[in-house]
């Protein structure tokens, strides 16, 4: 019942659809998730099938190599993305109507590629309300503040921890203030930060299956949860500061906190559990077109405050993995490691497919 997902628009949630491929694109998909069922952003992704067989006969016949392609082939995507959504951020004031595009993870590895690989996308896509999907990597912060000096709009993902967290903040800050130094109109800057919960709590959960005891399997399924509360909770305190309030009063956006990985992975969990829980204020739920139908069918979302009134009961969560002797910074240090690999390795794959499609024109080089 789509009652269900304008009760959680109502909440302050927007909802965003995870993954765009061309077919969705073509036949109208995206243009009814967003008429029908209260979609109002997108990250975007690389598709197959034939919706792409025209562009990639063209680009054969040009010569092209596979990431040649890959580039032309992401910027149609992302910019026939974009124009289905503007009706929505023109709509929102460019508060929505947002598409998430990943830069390559190749580039995530030093400050000044990361940069200008953002901008290159940024450019060759040109449309204002695209944003640049960076993983919070340590490398990529700097990069995450120059983008928004220069007016780019970010989606720092893969926030795995409350204090990488807090430096995502810092960087969303510091980045609003080049902006204000370099004379640009911060409220058209957008920001959100990803906290990926169902890997967050695939980790922790293998983890307490390790440990095993009664005590232990007790609190499965409980981290990822508790840790996007706290993270809230950080997000809610950086609202009171006077260094963001200064920011406000020039009319910029907080960013806010997407809730990524939502799919339920372990069949023992209600489908729909991520979005039923993560019901907070001026949030963003990431979920692919199966968890929406899900949700929309038997979704029962708590109300945001619920979500605020359990900052305690989080805090008791990671009190008891501590106790229990997870190494929480170790442990998710290891995830995002193994995170950024799987990209990467997802990129090679995404090459592999792009190559034997142009070959199949008879020209990959």
């Amino acid at each position: 019942m789509v009652g269900i997902l304008r009760e959680l628009s109502g909440e302050g949630v927007s909802l965003w659809l995870d993954g765009l491929g061309r077919d969705r694109l073509a036949d109208g998909g995206l243009t009814r998730l967003v008429r029908d069922r209260c979609v109002v952003g997108a990250t975007g992704a690389l598709g197959d099938g034939d919706a792409y067989r025209e562009q990639l006969a063209a680009l054969a016949a040009g010569g092209a190599t596979a990431a040649i392609a890959l580039r032309e082939l992401t910027v149609s995507d992302l910019r026939w993305a974009c124009e289905v959504l503007e009706p929505v951020y023109l709509r929102t004031a460019g508060l929505d109507g947002l598409v998430s595009a990943r830069i390559d993870p190749s580039f995530i590895e030093g400050t000044c590629l990361t940069l200008a690989e953002a901008r290159s996308l940024h450019l060759a896509v040109d449309r204002p309300n695209l944003l640049m999907e960076i993983p919070a990597t340590p490398e990529a912060l700097p990069a995450i503040t120059r983008c928004l000096g220069e007016g780019i709009g970010v989606h720092v993902s893969l926030v795995l921890t409350e204090e990488r967290y807090r430096q995502v903040l810092e960087a969303f800050l510091a980045g609003l203030e080049l902006a204000v130094a370099n004379g640009l109109d911060v409220s058209r800057i957008n920001s959100v930060a990803g906290l990926p919960v169902g890997l967050l709590d695939t980790v922790l959960d293998h983890e307490l299956d390790l440990i095993g005891t009664p005590e232990a399997r007790a609190f499965r399924g409980q981290g990822g949860i508790a840790l996007a509360r706290l993270a809230y909770r950080r997000y809610e305190r950086a609202l009171g500061s006077a260094r963001w309030t200064g920011l406000a009063a020039r009319g910029a956006r907080p960013q806010r906190l997407l809730w990524d990985a939502t799919e339920v992975m372990d069949r023992r969990y209600r489908d729909t559990r991520y979005a039923e829980e993560l019901v907070a204020a001026n949030s963003v739920t990431l979920l692919s077109e199966q968890t929406l139908t899900a949700l929309a069918d038997h979704g029962r979302p708590a109300s945001a405050d619920r979500f605020a009134g359990g900052y305690a009961d989080a805090e008791q969560v990671l009190g008891y993995l501590d106790r229990f002797g997870v190494d929480l910074p170790k442990l998710l240090a290891a995830a995002e490691c193994e995170a950024l690999a799987d990209l990467r390795r997802a990129r090679v794959e995404l090459l592999e497919r792009v190559q034997a499609r142009l070959a199949e024109f008879g020209t990959a080089p």
